[in-house]
């Protein structure tokens, strides 16, 4: 009996120092050999984290979760987590957790990756955090964008290409109708377009370009031709006035000649006048008697003599 009872102390003992060292265990594992800091950390995703979660700084075991809020809880519309951190343990103020596990059959822990401020996060606030960037919450992540582009996009997408195909189908017999008549006109507007394009007409054509080339030819020599004028023009101009002023008493008793000719010719020019009114009168009357009776220039008779009186009268009665 005494030594049942004996063996029974013994296997309490070894079962107790068993529990003892395997909460040792795990609190070394869990980073929790002493006194700890409280920090929180706000993440949209906590799948798979939950009390006692291992919380490592740079792969370095320092911590564990302590407790997550719920949404009704947090303002933030975000779950919040409480960690434990070995005291004194310094973490930069730029520093981002993340969740992560570090094979893919390893338990999900809590990554801080170190920044490089100078100034930690105070005690007691919030860790700045980020999405995970675990492989499986990628695949989750691309599986759910490829979702709601097959239900926002490619779905939409299918029903209007459907809808077209439809369309298409139904339209074909009448759009195959409109091309061959389409097809037809056009053959019958390129007939005058085929006769316009003959051998000779494009031989007069090219006959025509030719004659033009030709013209313009002539026209750029006549072109210099008058240029060359224009120049001679304006050396004449230059001789002229030159010749003006290296002239000017000459040119000035020319022009009072000319003035006094013009004179002479003005005070003259009723007597001229009147007798070529005269002159006419006599050839209408010759040619009137001409005319009447053309023998009077083979049997006419000389004229009387008239006095010079009665011709004045006759002139003026006339």
């Amino acid at each position: 009996m005494y030594n049942n009872r004996t063996n029974y102390i013994l296997v309490g003992f070894f079962v107790a120092a068993m529990i003892v060292a395997a909460a040792g265990s795990l609190a070394v594992l869990a980073g929790r050999t002493g006194p700890t800091d409280r920090y929180f950390v706000s993440l949209d995703n906590v799948a798979d984290i939950k009390f006692g979660t291992q919380v490592r700084f740079e792969g370095f075991p320092v911590g564990q979760v302590e407790r997550i809020e719920t949404a009704e809880r947090n303002a933030e519309g975000r779950f919040r987590i409480e960690i434990s951190v070995k005291k004194g343990w310094r973490i930069p103020a730029d520093s981002i957790t993340r969740i992560g596990s570090s094979s893919i059959l390893a338990a999900k822990t809590l990554d801080i990756e170190s920044g490089r401020a100078e100034e930690t996060v105070s005690l007691g606030s919030e860790i700045p955090s980020a999405a995970p960037s675990d492989m499986f919450t990628a695949m989750r992540s691309a599986a759910s964008q490829l979702s709601a582009l097959s239900e926002g996009s490619v779905k939409p997408l299918l029903g209007t290409l459907q809808a077209l195909a439809n369309t298409f189908q139904r339209d074909t017999p009448r759009i195959t109708d409109e091309l061959v008549i389409f097809t037809r006109r056009l053959n019958e507007s390129l007939t005058p377009i085929q006769t316009i394009l003959a051998d000779e007409n494009v031989q007069a054509i090219g006959r025509v370009i030719a004659n033009t080339e030709g013209t313009t030819e002539t026209l750029a020599g006549a072109s210099q031709e008058l240029a060359l004028a224009m120049a001679s023009l304006r050396n004449l101009t230059g001789n002229l006035d030159t010749l003006i002023e290296t002239n000017d008493v000459g040119m000035e008793q020319t022009l009072q000649d000319l003035r006094h000719s013009l004179a002479a010719v003005a005070r003259s020019v009723d007597t001229i006048v009147h007798n070529f009114d005269g002159t006419a009168r006599n050839m209408n009357e010759f040619s009137r008697l001409i005319r009447n009776n053309p023998s009077v220039l083979l049997g006419s008779t000389p004229r009387e003599a008239v006095s010079e009186a009665k011709a004045n009268q006759a002139e003026e009665a006339r």
